[in-house]
C-alpha cells in the first residue's frame, strides 16, 4: 500500500476522512470528465475488505485442499 500523511492531503479529503461515521461512504475522487478516478476508504472500511478477502481466499484454500483429497493424487 502507498501512504501520503494526512497533513499532505487537502482540506475537504481530510473533513471528509474526519466525519463520525465514514464506514457509510467512500470518498470517491472524480476527473474533470465526472469519472472515478480513484477511491479512498477509510481505515475500518479497509480491515472490512481485508478480513472478507482473507475469509474468501481461505474458502478457495479449503475447496482446493479437499478437492485433491477426493481426487485421489495424495495416494500417488
Amino acid at each position: 500500500m502507498r501512504t501520503i500523511n494526512k497533513n499532505d492531503v487537502g482540506e475537504k479529503l481530510t473533513l471528509l476522512l474526519d466525519e463520525k461515521q465514514p464506514i457509510d461512504e467512500d470518498i470517491g475522487i472524480i476527473d474533470e470528465k465526472g469519472m472515478v478516478s480513484g477511491v479512498v476508504i477509510t481505515k475500518d472500511a479497509y480491515e472490512f475488505f481485508l478480513k472478507k478477502s482473507e475469509e474468501e481466499e481461505d474458502k478457495i484454500d479449503n475447496e482446493t485442499v479437499e478437492e485433491f483429497h477426493k481426487s485421489g493424487e495424495k495416494e500417488q
